[in-house]
């Protein structure tokens, strides 16, 4: 509902961040113990919120309902939708150690063909776990060229072919 009525991405993660920086207010307003009435005098009080009158409204509805504490979970969502209405995907790439940009590039390349999207962002994530390799997610389907992974494969195989 709120990316239908919101179009500003930015103002959303400034909202986010300026509740959230201030530990106290946030504890506030995450608090069951706090009233819906006052978290709503508290939110229409605040200054950044002035002059955007739809977040508002949907910061004292989440407030009224006592869901706050999802905001957060909701800013990731709207952020995903902003992507998917530009047909841009984010992709975590696991890896030991960071690829360069050239391999960065080649995979980009490579999803925006698999996916047919115009565009990736890869988010790279280090987990020596792996071994070597890398795992990609993007889309709900995972990728994955890791030793680790690999390893796993053989060792599934293996199992099976001792049970057969």
């Amino acid at each position: 509902a709120l990316y239908s009525l919101f179009k500003d991405e930015g103002r959303l993660q400034d909202a986010l961040s300026g509740l959230q920086g201030c530990p106290a207010l946030w504890d506030a307003l995450i608090s069951p113990a706090v009233h819906a009435a006052e978290k709503q005098k508290v939110l229409s009080r605040l200054p950044e919120l002035r002059d955007e009158p739809v977040l508002l409204r949907f910061l004292m509805t989440l407030a009224k309902r006592g869901r706050i504490a999802l905001l957060p979970g909701i800013v990731n969502d709207y952020h995903s939708l902003c992507l998917r209405a530009q047909n841009i995907a984010e992709c975590t790439m696991t890896c030991v150690r960071p690829p360069d940009a050239e391999s960065c590039e080649r995979i980009k390349v490579l999803l925006c063909q698999l996916h047919q999207k115009s565009e990736v962002h890869l988010i790279i994530r280090i987990d020596p776990a792996l071994l070597g390799g890398f795992t990609l997610e993007l889309e709900g389907i995972t990728y994955d060229q890791s030793v680790r992974g690999r390893l796993n494969r053989l060792a599934r195989n293996l199992e099976e072919v001792s049970t057969a």
